[in-house]
């Protein structure tokens, strides 16, 4: 019998999705530190068995494409599905494809979307939630880099890069279309994705929620003040829906976390809170300007989980490679 745990990434996104000239743009301004492109090609050598490959829906990147934001997530979701297909994988729909697929040895990749701003506005966004589901889409980001029509986010994109001038929702937090779609998508048994979102619209997800909710690449506000990762009672939020918080291995210009250890501090200082059972691991690996010392793309995982055997038991590094996505994802 195989006794291999399952890993699972729970937040990435395919090569590419960021169109040219503008990827190309991007990595300059970034060239000292941004990580080198990786392919799904690459998850079998960093023994992982699946990932959540992240179309982004916000105006950040689906401005860039032709034919609007609804035909630019589609265009994205396509190409991840074909890159798994290329490196031998398949798409799964299920926590059972995802098993069935590591016992053939083959990758599988999740479909997800991060900032639903795509969706539109009104009755159409709840209709619009539906064909996601149906395209095979499983875990949603509801905003991203930019309020939107669904609530309000922690960090605008500009403050990434500096502080420049931004536009922001006068009223904070969910707002009733937001509601809506949170229902919806998880009648269907998509994962709500609280990443990004600010305090009030994590805490009102968390209050229109009857599943469990990720913040899929975080970490925790007492080891470090930066708006991207969670205070004390948004992760003890989170963990009340049953949901995870993602591991993530980000660093550039200061923020984020800094090297291994201060990786394994965060997941420490969580299940201290809450319980290993609310961890999981979202590198946003092709996503991200500069990584954490020590970690230079997928293939450093196996390093992590040496990490983490050093700190956790078996049972819970079990849990916190992919065990426990699979069992909030299941129905």
């Amino acid at each position: 019998m195989d006794d291999r745990p399952v890993v699972i990434d729970v937040h990435t996104h395919a090569v590419g999705f960021v169109p040219q000239p503008f990827r190309s743009l991007y990595r300059l301004v970034n060239r000292t530190t941004m990580p080198a492109d990786e392919g799904f090609d690459v998850l079998r050598a960093a023994g992982v068995d699946a990932v959540v490959a992240k179309a982004v829906g916000d105006p950040v990147v689906t401005r860039w494409y032709r034919g609007g934001a609804w035909k630019a997530v589609e265009r994205q979701l396509a190409s991840a599905a074909a890159q798994i297909e290329a490196a031998g994988g398949v798409v799964a729909r299920t926590p059972d494809d995802v098993r069935n697929a590591q016992a053939a040895g083959r990758p599988a990749a999740i479909l997800g979307v991060e900032g639903a701003d795509a969706l539109g506005e009104d009755d159409e966004a709840v209709d619009r939630a539906d064909q996601w589901h149906q395209r095979g889409v499983r875990v949603v980001v509801l905003v991203h880099l930019g309020d939107n029509q669904f609530g309000t986010t922690c960090m605008p994109w500009q403050d990434y890069v500096g502080p420049l001038p931004k536009r922001r929702h006068r009223q904070l937090g969910l707002s009733a279309l937001g509601r809506r779609v949170v229902e919806r998508m998880q009648q269907l048994g998509i994962v709500v994705d609280v990443s990004h979102a600010d305090r009030q619209t994590t805490f009102d997800i968390v209050e229109q929620s009857t599943r469990p909710v990720i913040a899929s690449h975080s970490g925790a506000r007492a080891r470090a003040d930066f708006p991207r990762f969670l205070t004390d009672d948004e992760i003890r939020a989170v963990a009340g829906t049953g949901g995870l918080i993602g591991l993530w291995p980000y660093n550039h210009r200061g923020k984020g976390v800094r090297d291994m250890d201060d990786l394994i501090g965060h997941a420490r200082y969580v299940a201290d809170l809450v319980g290993p059972q609310h961890l999981c691991i979202g590198t946003d690996m092709n996503g991200v300007p500069g990584l954490m010392a020590g970690y230079r793309g997928e293939t450093d995982l196996p390093r992590v989980t040496d990490a983490l055997r050093r700190q956790f038991g078996d049972d819970d590094v079990r849990g916190i490679l992919g065990a426990n996505f699979l069992r909030i994802w299941s129905p």
